[in-house]
């Protein structure tokens, strides 16, 4: 029996394990977010306002009652207001852009 038939079903075996290896490496691979700058005239701090998005944080309390209580004074008045959770654990009482003005005067 001549070697090169011997060798066949190895290198065989050896070339599907490679494209396999590589199909699992190309699957992995995944795009790495970006990091937009910041807003001028806004800083990034941990914990800021860049979590939630489009809303500001108006008031920032360690107790959710009283940001509750915050959040439905600002709807009482017809502002619209929510209430959220940081990273560190603190209540925020977040509004609008565009309603942050009103908002801080009112509270």
């Amino acid at each position: 029996m001549p070697l090169e038939i011997l060798l066949v079903g190895p290198l065989l075996a050896l070339a599907v394990l490679a494209l396999i290896a590589v199909a699992a490496d190309i699957g992995t691979l995944r795009a790495q977010p970006t990091v937009r700058p910041a807003r001028a005239g806004r800083a990034r701090t941990a914990g800021g306002d860049e979590e939630f998005g489009l809303l500001r944080t108006v008031a920032l309390s360690a107790d959710l009652a009283a940001a509750r209580a915050v959040r439905d004074r600002l709807m009482a008045l017809g502002i619209r207001a929510t209430v959220g959770t940081d990273s560190a654990g603190f209540a925020r009482v977040l509004v609008f852009g565009d309603e942050y003005e009103d908002a801080r005067d009112a509270v």
